[in-house]
């Protein structure tokens, strides 16, 4: 009945997010054209902007990598795991043929875009029902399903359901912590190993794996002469793996095992090669408020960047005790480490890994719940709006 109730509430925001897509072509007119390449890999789908408009910015350097690898300069800062999956699901779709006489030199091949869009939408379904399990081993069923509502109505959860990470990247998070709960501790290695193939955060999968294991030896849940210690070294080896296997690629094909961290800088969101701690950042951010007109664009998303931030942080930091300290770890180190960079750029979409704090935010928010998913949703219509229109939101 569960799976029925989870399935109803995700048919719905998918409706709802088409639907706010077509209709802000009557209100933002002019399309942003902010990324190269959506004339040669979008619009050949011959699918209208409001669809399309979900495979904007990142999603077309997936969807160049899914055909072409990476023979694109600088591309080598998306990791491999996604437009891989997008690559095979494409291949073995006998429903959706590719076009022989499409200049791939030039094009991508219009199914790349079917089977991304299907695919992250159809990932993310799995991820909501493994990710309702994993809210009820703590909390009871009606937590569960606010946490879930909770997170389709978060104001940047419209990333889950475009041609981006963020759905893969939540399935294999969710699933690695859930395998953790139930000792599983190989399975949860391979989960961290292929998160750490599809972005960078998922190396955070490996401190979280030895503080649960701390956990789980501290509580004498397991012995150090156990077979499922041993299980649970495996699954700490096998937990790097999928960015190792990437830097090995890397160093052979392009002599370069670091070349996803080089090659960020380069894409526009004024990210360094060297750490910036996060007063500087702020301190910055405090100055474009102070020099950048209100009404602006820039000042926008500057205002989103700082807020989702520091709105994120303040929350982490309340619910510090009411937490599993594994859930703090990885939801600290998903919200500090972009911060490193010297940007805040981009967090209001990276805020969407604080999804282990929702469960709390659910009983926090007691009978205010309704205002803050309204809340939530509002401001969704209006990113989603800017966002299919071709204009930066993160």
């Amino acid at each position: 009945m569960k799976r029925l109730e989870i399935f109803k509430i995700f048919i719905v925001w998918r409706v709802v997010l088409f639907a706010v897509s077509a209709l802000a072509i009557l209100f933002i007119t002019d399309f942003g054209v902010r990324f190269p390449y959506y004339n040669t890999v979008l619009e050949p789908t011959g699918l209208p902007s409001w669809v399309w408009g979900f495979g904007n910015f990142d999603g077309v350097h997936y969807l160049r990598i899914a055909q072409d690898s990476y023979s694109a300069q600088y591309s080598q800062a998306f990791f491999p795991l996604y437009p891989l999956l997008i690559r095979i699901f494409t291949e073995a779709n006998i429903l959706l043929p590719k076009d022989p006489n499409l200049d791939t030199r030039i094009y991508v091949d219009p199914t790349f875009f079917y089977s991304g869009l299907i695919l992250s939408n159809l990932i993310l379904l799995i991820a909501l029902y493994f990710f309702y399990k994993l809210v009820i081993l703590d909390y009871k069923k009606e937590i569960g399903l606010k946490s879930i509502i909770l997170l389709l109505a978060f104001p940047t959860a419209f990333y889950f359901g475009s041609i981006y990470t963020e759905s893969l990247f939540l399935l294999l998070v969710v699933g690695f912590f859930y395998l953790m709960r139930k000792q599983n501790f190989i399975a949860a290695g391979v989960l961290a190993g292929l998160a750490s193939a599809t972005r960078i955060f998922g190396l955070l999968l490996l401190p979280v794996f030895l503080a649960e294991l701390y956990l789980k030896i501290k509580n004498k849940e397991i012995s150090l002469k156990s077979e499922q210690f041993v299980k649970a070294l495996i699954g700490i080896l096998l937990a790097p793996t999928g960015i190792l296997l990437y830097m090995l690629y890397l160093r052979f094909e392009f002599d370069n095992p670091l070349y996803f961290l080089t090659s960020q800088p380069l894409f526009g969101a004024e990210r360094r090669n060297e750490i910036i701690l996060l007063p500087q950042v702020l301190f910055r951010y405090i100055k474009i408020f102070l020099t950048v007109s209100p009404i602006s664009l820039p000042f926008f998303n500057a205002f989103l960047e700082f807020s989702f931030t520091l709105i994120a942080l303040g929350l982490l930091f309340v619910s510090f005790k009411k937490i599993r300290f594994s859930y703090f770890i990885f939801t600290f180190g998903s919200l500090l480490l972009p911060t490193l960079t010297g940007t805040l750029s981009s967090m209001p979409r990276y805020s969407l890994m604080s999804f282990l704090m929702l469960p709390f935010l659910v009983r926090f928010s007691g009978r205010h719940f309704k205002l803050v998913v309204v809340s939530f949703i509002l401001l969704q219509m209006i990113l989603v709006g800017l966002f299919t229109r071709g204009y930066w939101v993160a």
